[in-house]
């Protein structure tokens, strides 16, 4: 299995599980002590769900920071439109 290149999830249109597979692989097996997940727009909410999932999941893992915000992007007209955004630090605690 290839390491993943970032330390960042990018939350889209796949499954939650998806994403809590993808963090959750990230700090076993890759050895990760930190996980940013990032989202956008409508994905925001699965962004927040996944880092709950994780925090559930891993008793090492804690949230350590939360960004939120808004971005300026193009829509397919080329219309500019303002989108929320979030990022949602995990980091493993050492005992």
């Amino acid at each position: 299995m290839m390491p993943h290149p970032t330390n960042a999830v990018l939350v889209g249109k796949k499954k939650t599980a998806s994403y809590v597979m993808a963090v959750l692989r990230m700090f076993t097996q890759e050895g990760l002590e930190e996980v940013v997940v990032k989202a956008r727009g409508a994905n925001v909410y699965k962004a927040v769900e996944v880092a709950t999932r994780v925090v559930g999941t891993l008793e090492s893992v804690k949230v350590e920071n939360v960004k939120v915000g808004s971005e300026r992007l193009k829509d397919k007209n080329g219309a500019v439109r303002r989108v929320s955004s979030i990022e949602v630090s995990l980091r493993k605690q050492k005992y």
